[in-house]
């Protein structure tokens, strides 16, 4: 793993924290030193990602938080501010699609759900997270798209390709707007990742279909994606603003 010394210290926000790549990063950024809030609705997983983290000696803050209303998301960074002492990393993380659909079985309320979780998300925690980033001397929103929302590789949910290109077009407008008060917005683009909700979506078939089209010859594990948004949060890539780094193993290349 790469070591980031600046990171140690800095306040780290991720949403989505309770299994999969959430999970993963803040134990990522954790590792580096940093102070981690974890966010997710799901309580239970968030308690063992915080007992894996305050096991190797530094307790996360976690707080339960529903990404898509918007009280409990104004709420929820508050407490992160309040309890930490500030905000200098906000991680959008938080996401997914309950099952492979079309555009014709697809009823509107899932494609409400759909957007909301995706792509309201990351409106709502970024809108409440700025006033702290402005107030960061390391500021930097890092969200988190899919290959998905690059190019429709493999069936998917229209709902979810639609709401993950509106992340990388959200970030570039946060990149605009937050540029002049020193903050910067990236987002990364991973490919069909192992995590839990891909083993209960796709069959082991269809991963292996899915690995074999990818040139590395292996889908990505949650680390994979950690590791880019460490160097996205460090001094490192303090000039990268409005980028999409794809993490697909060559996948899809843009």
């Amino acid at each position: 793993m790469a070591s980031y010394p600046e990171l140690s210290g800095r306040v780290v926000a991720v949403t989505g924290a309770a299994q999969g790549i959430g999970a993963a990063t803040a134990r990522a950024f954790a590792a580096q030193g940093a102070a981690v809030a974890l966010l997710d609705i799901d309580e239970a997983g968030m308690k063992g990602v915080a007992d894996a983290i305050a096991g190797k000696g530094k307790k996360p803050l976690t707080i339960k938080c529903d990404v898509t209303d918007e009280r409990s998301v104004a709420q929820a960074i508050e407490r992160v501010a309040a309890g930490l002492k500030g905000l200098d990393v906000l991680i959008n993380c938080a996401g997914g699609y309950g099952r492979l659909s079309s555009v014709a079985d697809m009823p509107p309320d899932e494609w409400d759900r759909t957007i909301a979780l995706n792509l309201r998300s990351v409106f709502l925690v970024s809108r409440a997270a700025i006033p702290h980033l402005k107030r960061s001397k390391a500021g930097r929103v890092i969200n988190v798209s899919s290959i998905s929302g690059r190019a429709v590789t493999v069936a998917s949910s229209p709902a979810y390709v639609a709401s993950k290109a509106g992340v990388i077009q959200l970030t570039r407008y946060l990149a605009q707007e937050l540029g002049p008060h020193g903050v910067t917005a990236n987002a990364i683009a991973p490919i069909t990742t192992l995590t839990p909700r891909v083993a209960a979506l796709r069959t082991e078939a269809e991963v292996e279909r899915i690995a074999a089209l990818v040139p590395l010859k292996r889908l990505a594990e949650p680390e994979d994606h950690a590791q880019a948004m460490l160097f996205l949060a460090s001094d490192a890539a303090s000039y990268l603003n409005g980028v999409t780094l794809d993490v697909n193993g060559g996948r899809v290349m843009m």
